[in-house]
């Protein structure tokens, strides 16, 4: 009886490395058509978060516009701003690599937010640069000589700045550093959220 056989032209490499480039091919295509999808689902999970934060909400009548003297509530402001900043683009595959989905938010130079009207709180004579503090000071010191004392005070009527109250620094329990502070934190609490939402819109 004969016997048929089949003669390979391509080694076994050669092979692997077509099969490799088809399927980039077709992952690449996937993920370019799912970038729009993937934003529309994510933006409402990390604006969601960002809205629910504890730093926004004490920033609408509580601690912290307290003690940053805050006359109305920034916080859909700087939402809005961060929120805006969000981009899904898909990254192309190389070699054994298929390809993914690259999501950024916010610049880490801050500018889009600290240029803000709100990120500032007019005083007489000047301004109080509260977001910065916020978002970069951790727990320096910032005014040596003055603290928070809290009662019916100032513009607000919530407080005012008390020699007996030194010093002033951001409250521990909101305070940030460009690595950490309350956008990455907000967004750390929803990223299994966000993952899911990327692998459902493949």
């Amino acid at each position: 009886m004969a016997k048929s056989s089949i003669r390979l032209v391509d080694t076994s490499a050669q092979i692997q490395k077509k099969v490799e480039r088809a399927l980039r091919s077709e992952v690449n295509k996937v993920l370019a058509k799912s970038v729009k999808s993937i934003e529309a689902k994510i933006k409402p999970i990390i604006q969601g978060a960002l809205t629910n934060s504890p730093e926004i909400q004490s920033l609408n009548g509580g601690t912290l516009a307290a003690d940053f003297g805050l006359t109305s509530n920034p916080g859909n402001q700087i939402v809005t701003a961060i929120v805006s900043t969000l981009q899904v683009r898909a990254e192309r595959g190389k070699g054994k690599n298929l390809g993914g989905v690259i999501v950024e938010l916010q610049p880490t130079d801050y500018a889009n937010l600290l240029g803000l009207p709100a990120a500032e709180q007019q005083i007489d004579g000047g301004s109080i640069p509260w977001l910065y503090w916020l978002l970069t000071q951790g727990d320096t010191i910032i005014i040596a000589n003055y603290g928070v004392e809290y009662g019916q005070f100032g513009r607000t009527g919530e407080a005012r700045m008390s020699e007996k109250f030194a010093p002033f620094k951001v409250d521990s329990n909101f305070s940030g550093t460009p690595e950490n502070n309350f956008i990455t934190r907000a967004v750390n609490t929803v990223s299994k959220q966000i993952r899911q939402a990327i692998q459902g819109s493949i």
